[in-house]
């Protein structure tokens, strides 16, 4: 478990923002709350007609499970992984997932 670090943070004014960030991350609400956002991105991302046959189901240690409806599905976003890794990046304004699973 991290320590926060209070020794450094009394007599300074420090960005709410970043303390709330530095809390999430502490708890472990932090990852939750991306895997929440990816939820709501995810039809943005790939698209209506894609997103009715996948869905995102868990983000671990930068990777991103998929569940997809069949191995037709499977195999047309396996070819468009990079696309949909660009743009989820994209949305979050930073390298959150490297690699997609799809299963």
């Amino acid at each position: 478990m991290k320590n926060i670090d209070t020794k450094t943070r009394f007599n300074k004014t420090v960005s709410l923002k970043n303390e709330l960030d530095t809390f999430m991350d502490y708890i472990g609400l932090d990852a939750k709350m991306q895997e929440l956002k990816i939820l709501d991105v995810w039809s943005d991302c790939v698209g209506k007609t894609i997103a009715q046959y996948s869905m995102p189901v868990e983000l671990r240690k930068n990777k991103l499970l998929v569940r997809v409806e069949n191995a037709a599905w499977r195999f047309e976003l396996s070819m468009k992984k990079e696309e949909i890794i660009s743009k989820l990046n994209e949305n979050f304004r930073k390298k959150l997932i490297k690699e997609i699973i799809f299963i």
